[in-house]
């Protein structure tokens, strides 16, 4: 059983904004996670954040943090990459 990603098109509550999700390998999402969450499993978002947008936000690519114009867009973008990422769906 091969891997096949899955991806999402998703619009922002807070702009208005379209996004395409999709998954990557669990190997890679694996790695992810041990970077992306301290030793009690809290998220750090200072490290998620830009994960969500390099591994799991492919259109528009190359986009950093402070391409956002407001934290609130940034926040549900990255939160929404980081369930569709977890839930494959």
């Amino acid at each position: 059983m091969a891997f096949k990603p899955k991806t999402q098109e998703y619009t922002s509550e807070e702009g208005g904004n379209k996004y395409t999700f999709q998954t990557v390998l669990p190997s890679v999402w694996a790695k992810v996670e041990d970077k992306i969450t301290d030793k009690g499993g809290k998220l750090l978002l200072s490290v998620a954040m830009p994960e969500m947008l390099e591994k799991v936000v492919v259109a528009p690519q190359g986009l950093v943090l402070d391409d956002f114009e407001s934290w609130t867009e940034l926040e549900e973008v990255t939160m929404a990459a980081y369930r569709f990422q977890r839930k494959g769906k």
